[in-house]
């Protein structure tokens, strides 16, 4: 598959993402985006995080979507009121009985911008900025003990201006995927296939993403290729995700950082970056050779 037509961004590429997410791509953003093809529609995100390529890349058209619902109400309070926002947060002490009083608190007794502000806060206190919940969908990453600002001003102003066009919504991604067109580019950042197996850490919902879940996102982007939807996917790089996506897409490695893990030498690693197209891939760092 061919890209074509013109690529459809704004005039404000290259925004921050005005939160922290684990295993968001702000380091690899600008990368990830010099591999976008020549799309015509819509740019669509359906596994949300940070957002960091969707700032980045700075579409005029966008629908972004997450499985996540905390998430997407901040992303939408903060792209139409970030001031309320930030004056909310002014009044959150960084102390450990606050952050514990506002990790037991419970999003459906809370207003939409207590929602938003509380997503931050948890963002930018908790260890390692971890947004786990437990199966009852409770808010469970202990902690982190940081003397650090909740907010930049001019990140978070300039990540509401840059939402301003973009539709967010609450989505499986797979309904997500579905709903692209021919012509959208769609950049897919699941829960990565755990280098060691299969395992519980990945709980940013309440439901855990496994195996089966991997298929269904294959399924989903086949059928989005068949269509001429340009795909691209980031993932890790595992005999399971070379297996399950090397046969019908292209395949590139990227150098990365496990910056989730505590051992320096495990944190060195490589991803893969799937699309259904030829992507306009440099010859230097940080990709290596086709694995296809």
């Amino acid at each position: 598959m061919q890209p074509t037509g013109l690529r459809t961004t704004s005039r404000i590429p290259g925004e921050k993402p005005f939160l922290k997410w684990a295993g968001g791509k702000s380091r690899y953003a600008s990368a990830l985006v010099g591999l976008a093809p020549e799309f015509t529609g819509s740019y669509r995100e359906p596994f949300l995080g940070s957002g960091a390529v969707f700032f980045e890349l700075g579409p005029r058209r966008a629908v972004l979507s997450d499985a996540n619902e905390e998430l997407v109400v901040c992303f939408r309070v903060v792209a139409g009121d970030p001031e309320s926002v930030m004056a909310r947060l002014d009044e959150m002490p960084n102390t450990p009985e606050h952050f514990e009083h506002v990790r037991r608190q419970r999003p459906r007794d809370l207003s939409d911008l207590e929602r938003a502000a509380r997503v931050v806060y948890l963002n930018k206190t908790s260890f390692r900025g971890l947004w786990r919940v437990n199966r009852r969908n409770e808010f469970n990453t202990p902690y982190g003990a940081y003397d650090r600002p909740y907010y930049n001003r001019t990140t978070f102003l300039r990540a509401a201006r840059a939402l301003s066009g973009a539709v967010v919504r609450v989505a499986d991604f797979e309904q997500a995927i579905d709903d692209a067109e021919t012509g959208d580019w769609v950049y897919c950042d699941p829960p990565y296939v755990p280098l060691g197996g299969w395992s519980d850490f990945r709980r940013y919902t309440a439901g855990q993403f496994g195996a089966d879940d991997q298929v269904r996102l294959y399924k989903a982007m086949r059928r989005a290729a068949d269509r001429g939807v340009f795909i691209t996917m980031t993932n890790s790089d595992t005999p399971f995700v070379r297996d399950l996506f090397g046969g019908d897409f292209r395949v590139l490695r990227l150098a990365t950082r496990r910056d989730i893990s505590l051992n320096a030498s495990a944190r060195r690693s490589w991803d893969v970056v799937v699309t259904s197209y030829d992507p306009p891939v440099p010859s230097q760092a940080p990709f290596d050779r086709q694995v296809r």
